[in-house]
């Protein structure tokens, strides 16, 4: 998400595992977001119900012949109407929640943290491709190396053990 960073969590050469908490955006924006769209939730949900409840009053009024087929459509219309809102603001409300979520950036895998590329108050933008810290991987790690012709049959014969002295 676009944000200030409001904390960092690592130094440079700290060991990070993974999914530990690294940077966070400030989130009051998007908590805030995500009260509104919560509020829209439960304003809607009684004006479904008020709905719902008046469709029924008024099924019976048409089953009793009171009032015209279009009165009745045209409530029905207005419960349907109110339900797709309802779905439209649960939607908005898990949006909002993933994007409060986005505030806290947590290490993919488990390093030792790089260079930190940005500080506390630093402005960053999503989808910005500059990397905020670089995380290096050190257990697996894997080495190349130049083995001499004289050695190569040591290497490819299996040792007993299953490793290779380095």
């Amino acid at each position: 998400v676009d944000g200030q960073v409001f904390r960092v969590h690592c130094n440079e050469g700290d060991e990070v595992r993974q999914g530990a908490l690294l940077f966070e955006i400030d989130p009051r924006p998007f908590a805030a977001a995500l009260e509104q769209v919560q509020a829209n939730l439960v304003r809607d949900r009684a004006l479904l119900n008020r709905a719902a409840d008046q469709e029924k009053r008024y099924k019976d009024l048409l089953d009793k012949n009171f009032i015209s087929p279009d009165a009745y459509g045209q409530v029905k219309t207005n419960r349907e109407s109110a339900a797709a809102t309802l779905r439209a603001d649960e939607a908005a409300v898990a949006s909002a929640r993933l994007q409060l979520e986005y505030c806290s950036i947590r290490s993919p895998i488990t390093g030792y943290a790089g260079k930190i590329a940005i500080q506390r108050g630093t402005l960053v933008k999503a989808n910005d491709t500059n990397a905020l810290v670089t995380i290096n991987q050190v257990v697996p790690i894997y080495v190349s190396v130049l083995v001499p012709d004289l050695t190569l049959m040591d290497v490819r014969l299996p040792p007993a053990n299953g490793y290779l002295r380095v």
